[in-house]
């Protein structure tokens, strides 16, 4: 992109989209008793304080804290908390898997030893993530920021998640999906359905202080999921009203109309289309709240700290803090750090300034400031974080996965009509292919024949490119040219040829958990789906050649397994550990990995904070399921497996022949004298009166 010329069209903007209140609760949105308390420095992470349910009625904590003197000491504030909460994560526990089965889809044509026994320990995982909502141990009155969920959900995974969150969900989802547990993923559907339900979208996570934002809308790809694996056409009928008005919440609240004259150089096959009116998505919604301190109304609460060091740059930039701060621009941005795009890498910030932007808007990040870190910046450079336009930026990924979910919305509807199209499914087949076609005439670039995100108010493209940007493969690959498919594909080869241990999200090192040296499984999903479609277009389906999405899918499947094996995971008579220990060892699944200079990935023996593991375990049994045929034991960098090796058995002698045939002992007995594997199968091969089992 920033090699390239080619200008996008501008776009005019129609009016305002609706505005979105903010949280509304006396301790776990805003109010004094959550900033006394996360600036008392009582607790080390911000999320421990807004995760713990109170021990009493709520008008009890409130008239408790206000007994508190003014200049209340740490002390105090402490011993506040102690005498008015439960722990954190009190009302969670942790629930049993009643579809559990020992003999997982996903490995079943798996025929390598160190494969199927990695699998399977990846597998059992779910045990150790599945969790419910038992609020019974709550009196009348008493309050938790935990939402009402009824069936059991999957914790990601990080020692802070303690709920449910949105955009992890989705990969949950194809995990449990793999496992063969068909009815844990329909509870977790339903949780999510409930959401949409109660609050007309699905917050990023299961929490209250979650209810004024929203992740990537992949529920109705979920739900598709779901049903091309069950055939369960009843739970399409329950949930299409519900993704209908979950879609009804993007369309009023995060997408604005627009207009603009088509470049003759896109894929546009319109004839003199003139001036197209459309509407675009961002992430980040506009904010309004009710609360009277403005100064901590737009502070996420699980990142009160982090997010009040940003807006205390009023002493240095006054201009940032009452543009950014007050309008509620900051909270959006820092909110749309959790998801992977190119709002904050451009080249002023990663040349400049990285440490400035990843302060205020890292992901998630809870640790508390000892510096001003703005101190060694001017006032322009300052201005660099109020510049970042998250509700200005139509991001590719966001639009795609909106199409997807527009199209399966209308074939949903088809189905409910027995294969016959409706009003309703014609009306989203026409909002689908309206966003498709705009994506192509603002987002694509004809010279390089990629999508890049566009900046609505300048009508340019990112200057710095993102593999989420492929996401447009993924969703529509087989309507774009052939070059444009081929285009994708040389991507995502170069990129896998110069970081053959995952793919970042943007090369440079912003400090960001997305950027360079990091990768996470979500990316690498994307981009093995947008490869995989790209080589599914009419022309390159009988290519020669290796397949860059299985490429990608076998790295993938490698980072995940030798970060398993160096923090101790082994399987009993196949593999021993990484420090040559005998027997089975589970090992740790990471949330995020990191990659070298040489982009291979860098291997860990830490497993004290492997962050939330669970998508990246979930992507691993959707490889498994996808590529199992094409799949090889990863190696390792500079690692040596210590890989079982086995002598040949001596052969079992063949029986006397009499005139009586008389049959060998039962199957059992044979098995019983091989070495124990929970997964593998006896079978028998006769010839003529012989038998023995392999």
């Amino acid at each position: 992109a920033a090699t390239s010329t080619y200008q996008p069209p501008r776009v005019t903007v129609l009016g305002q989209r609706e505005p979105q209140m903010l949280c509304d609760h006396p301790i776990y949105c805003n109010g004094p008793i959550l900033s006394t308390v996360m600036l008392s420095g009582v607790f080390d992470k911000d999320k421990t304080f807004v995760d713990m349910p109170t021990s009493k009625p709520v008008n009890d904590v409130l008239a408790a804290f206000h007994k508190l003197p003014a200049n209340a000491t740490k002390a105090q504030i402490s011993q506040f908390v102690d005498d008015n909460f439960h722990p954190a994560g009190y009302d969670v526990i942790e629930a049993e898997l009643e579809d559990w089965t020992e003999d997982p889809p996903f490995l079943h044509g798996v025929t390598d030893p160190v494969l199927r026994g990695y699998g399977m320990s990846v597998h059992n995982q779910w045990k150790q993530l599945a969790r419910r909502r038992d609020p019974s141990k709550l009196c009348d009155g008493c309050a938790s920021s935990l939402l009402a969920t009824n069936y059991t959900f999957i914790s990601p995974g990080g020692s802070t998640s303690r709920e449910f969150a949105y955009w992890n969900t989705y990969y949950i989802n194809l995990g449990l999906l793999r496992s063969g547990l068909y009815q844990t993923a329909k509870g977790v559907l339903r949780n999510l359905l409930d959401m949409v339900r109660s609050y007309g979208f699905v917050p990023t996570g299961g929490r209250v202080y979650f209810t004024d934002r929203s992740g990537l809308p992949l529920l109705a790809l979920m739900v598709n999921d779901y049903y091309q694996a069950t055939k369960d056409l009843s739970f399409v009928a329950e949930a299409l009203p519900l993704l209908v008005k979950e879609h009804e919440f993007w369309d009023v609240y995060r997408s604005v109309n627009i207009t603009y004259t088509p470049n003759s150089a896109t894929l546009s096959k319109r004839q003199n289309p003139g001036v197209v009116t459309s509407k675009v998505s961002t992430l980040g919604p506009d904010l309004f709240s009710t609360a009277s301190s403005m100064s901590s109304a737009f502070t996420r609460p699980e990142n009160f700290l982090a997010d009040t060091a940003t807006a205390k740059t009023e002493l240095a930039s006054p201009q940032l803090f009452s543009t950014a701060q007050n309008s509620g621009s900051l909270y959006a941005a820092s909110e749309a750090g959790t998801m992977p795009s190119v709002q904050y890498a451009n080249r002023t910030t990663a040349e400049v300034g990285p440490s400035l932007f990843s302060t205020a808007n890292r992901r998630r990040s809870l640790d508390i400031p000892t510096t001003n870190p703005f101190a060694s910046f001017t006032h322009d450079q300052l201005l660099v974080l109020g510049s970042i336009g998250i509700n200005d930026t139509a991001a590719v990924n966001i639009n795609s996965i909106l199409y997807q979910a527009e199209s399966i919305i209308a074939n949903f509807y088809q189905l409910a009509a027995y294969g016959n199209n409706t009003h309703e499914s014609i009306a989203y087949s026409r909002l689908a292919s309206r966003r498709r076609q705009t994506l192509i005439d603002l987002a694509y670039n004809p010279q390089t024949g990629l999508f890049a995100d566009y900046h609505i108010s300048t009508g340019q493209h990112a200057d710095i490119w993102s593999i989420n940007s492929l996401w447009s493969f993924w969703a529509f690959s087989d309507t774009l040219p052939a070059e444009s498919a081929h285009s994708a594909l040389e991507s995502l080869s170069e990129l896998h040829d110069k970081f053959p241990g995952g793919l970042p999200n943007t090369f440079y090192n912003t400090t960001l958990l997305w950027d360079w040296p990091n990768v996470q499984s979500p990316l690498q999903h994307m981009a093995i789906q947008s490869a995989a479609k790209a080589e599914n277009h009419p022309i390159y389906r009988k290519r020669s050649g290796s397949s860059v999405a299985a490429g990608i899918a076998q790295s993938t499947l490698g980072a995940a397994f030798c970060n398993w094996y160096t923090t101790g995971g082994s399987i009993d008579g196949v593999l021993n550990s990484y420090d040559h220990a005998t027997g089975s060892s589970a090992g740790a699944s990471f949330g995020s990995y990191a990659i070298g200079a040489d982009g291979n990935i860098i291997t860990s023996t830490d497993s004290s904070d492997p962050g939330d593991y669970a998508w990246s375990n979930a992507v691993t049994l959707w490889i498994f399921d996808q590529y199992k045929s094409q799949l090889q034991i990863p190696t390792c960098p500079n690692i040596k497996l210590n890989i079982v090796e086995h002598t040949t058995p001596t052969p079992m002698p063949t029986p006397t022949p009499t005139s009586t045939f008389s049959p060998p002992p039962p199957i059992s007995t044979y098995c019983t004298v091989r070495r124990k594997c929970t997964h593998c199968k006896c079978r028998v091969k006769r010839r003529g009166h012989s038998m023995r089992v392999v």
